[in-house]
């Protein structure tokens, strides 16, 4: 855009210019010309001035070359570090079967269960129940005095199934029962292929308790009404057979001598129980189990029985 006018400079001389006012976009927004140019020269110098411009701008509005960063150097690539591959546990050995010539096989079925028998007053003060006391080692104990009672005698635990004995204890109501037939149809599957010449067997046995109609079955521990507090009678009753590995022919039991029978009559004594008078009568199976009075009661209860009556059924005395 051009414009004339009349401007004042230095000390005071007029002078008239042309100015010429196109619009920039780099800080200058008016150039001045000299009024007496001749209108050619001065339309030249507008276009002039105008492309300027429009360079001027467009320079402007061209964004800088954007500068590529340093490249950053990569971090030197760390080791792997190898640890160590965890050395595997030795796989857990299984127990060996035993093995070799078989003098006696034993099979113990009384150490399972403990009986807890308490007699009321009437029947209704009755209570029983029973306890797991797998952990009192009972038919490892019953092994251990059998090797103890034939020395130099090869002899070798049977092992059975868990429950397999608890068809023989609580047998199907039958109208005729045998039970002789049924522990030998059982010890003969148990016995397998073990190939012993004889075997020797445990199993429970079921009494009364004394003076009542209530009754304990192999292991355990009773008291009644009457019993003064802390007083329990622990009692071990079982049966012992032997028999022959190729028939499976029960031995006939030992005959007791005259003199143990006299002696018995005469005696007090029951070998078949013991009385204890600091006990706290459990109440519960979890009690039973974890009692150390009656588990140490009732194997030296059952050491001293094995240790009288064994010898005879073993050495055929």
């Amino acid at each position: 855009m051009a414009a004339a006018g009349t401007y004042r400079i230095g000390s005071g001389r007029l002078v008239q210019l042309a100015v010429v006012t196109v619009p920039i976009y780099c800080g200058v927004s008016a150039v001045l010309l000299p009024p007496d140019l001749p209108e050619s020269m001065l339309r030249i110098a507008v276009s002039l001035i105008a492309l300027l411009s429009l360079l001027t701008t467009a320079a402007a509005q061209t964004p800088p070359a954007t500068t590529a960063p340093p490249a950053q150097t990569a971090a030197p690539a760390k080791k792997a570090v190898k640890k160590a591959a965890p050395k595997a546990k030795p796989a857990a050995q299984p127990v060996a079967a035993e093995s070799g010539p078989c003098q006696i096989g034993v099979i113990s079925a009384i150490g399972d269960q403990f009986s807890v028998q308490h007699v009321g007053l009437t029947m209704f003060g009755n209570e029983y129940m029973e306890a797991p006391i797998e952990t009192w080692g009972i038919d490892d104990l019953f092994v251990a005095r059998v090797r103890a009672t034939a020395p130099g005698t090869a002899v070798r635990k049977v092992a059975y199934a868990s429950g397999a004995f608890r068809p023989y204890y609580h047998p199907e109501a039958k109208l005729f029962r045998n039970d002789r037939d049924d522990l030998t149809a059982l010890v003969r599957q148990i016995a397998g292929a073990a190939n012993c010449e004889r075997y020797v067997v445990a199993t429970k046995a079921r009494v009364s308790v004394d003076g009542t109609n209530q009754s304990i079955e192999g292991l355990g521990v009773y008291k009644n009404w009457a019993s003064p507090s802390g007083r329990g009678v622990v009692v071990s009753y079982f049966r012992i057979n032997v028999f022959d590995g190729r028939t499976f022919d029960i031995h006939r039991a030992p005959t007791r001598s005259f003199g143990d029978v006299i002696a018995s009559s005469f005696s007090n004594k029951n070998d078949n129980m013991q009385i204890l008078n600091n006990l706290e009568f459990p109440k519960t199976p979890e009690q039973v189990t974890s009692s150390a009075l009656l588990r140490d009661s009732t194997r030296s209860l059952l050491t001293a029985q094995l240790d009288r009556y064994l010898p005879a059924y073993i050495k055929g005395e």
